[in-house]
């Protein structure tokens, strides 16, 4: 089946497009989407199913976790119980933006987060009610997409729907902060400078380092 792709900058079919893309995720299909940094694809973050068949397209090793977008800052706290300080600041400082947040979790696993500033994913999260288990869109090793287009290039007809948005803001990755207590470790760099993060933990008078 040939990939649907749905062009968001013809305003009068946006919510009938958002809401095409909504189903496609919640009958365990693989939707590409624009965030402000790259375009992602993802899946239901609840059906196992589409999260392996995602594996398999992207020739992502499983060892490697994908990230969970949500819609709302708040949303972490469905997977997350307690919230460090330090990852309280970074949330109310950089979310909704290109900030990754990945927390430790109490079997000894960890898991990230991105509330992304771009509407597109945020109104799908909240149209499906589900969050989404994504990763760039991209094979792994391969260059990420900033268009709906290489987005198609990269993957053919391996995806079941592309949400063309136009060209990404940053045409960068997010980066990607990984929180231990009361400190933080950049664990990729990315739009958000670490001396940014330096400074907002400074303000707020903390003295965290990674």
């Amino acid at each position: 089946m040939a990939t649907e792709l749905l062009n968001l900058r013809e305003s009068v079919s946006y919510w009938g497009d958002i809401e095409k893309a909504a189903l496609a995720l919640l009958s365990g299909k693989i939707v590409a989407f624009p965030t402000e940094t790259l375009y992602g694809i993802g899946v239901n973050a609840n059906d196992s199913a589409a999260t392996n068949c995602l594996y398999r397209v992207k020739q992502r090793p499983e060892s490697k976790k994908l990230a969970i977008m949500i819609a709302e800052p708040d949303d972490v706290t469905k997977y997350v119980k307690e919230i460090p300080p330090i990852a309280r600041i970074l949330i109310k400082s950089f979310w909704p933006g290109p900030l990754t947040i990945v927390f430790a979790l109490p079997d000894n696993k960890s898991i990230g987060f991105r509330n992304s500033s771009n509407r597109v994913v945020r109104d799908l999260i909240k149209f499906a009610k589900v969050e989404i288990a994504s990763t760039s869109a991209n094979i792994s090793g391969e260059i990420p997409a900033t268009d709906a287009q290489q987005v198609i290039t990269n993957f053919g007809d391996k995806i079941d729907v592309v949400l063309d948005d136009g060209p990404t803001q940053f045409k960068a990755p997010s980066t990607v902060v990984k929180i231990m207590d009361d400190k933080f470790e950049i664990i990729r760099h990315g739009v958000i400078e670490e001396e940014r993060i330096n400074r907002c933990l400074d303000e707020n008078c903390l003295s965290f380092r990674s």
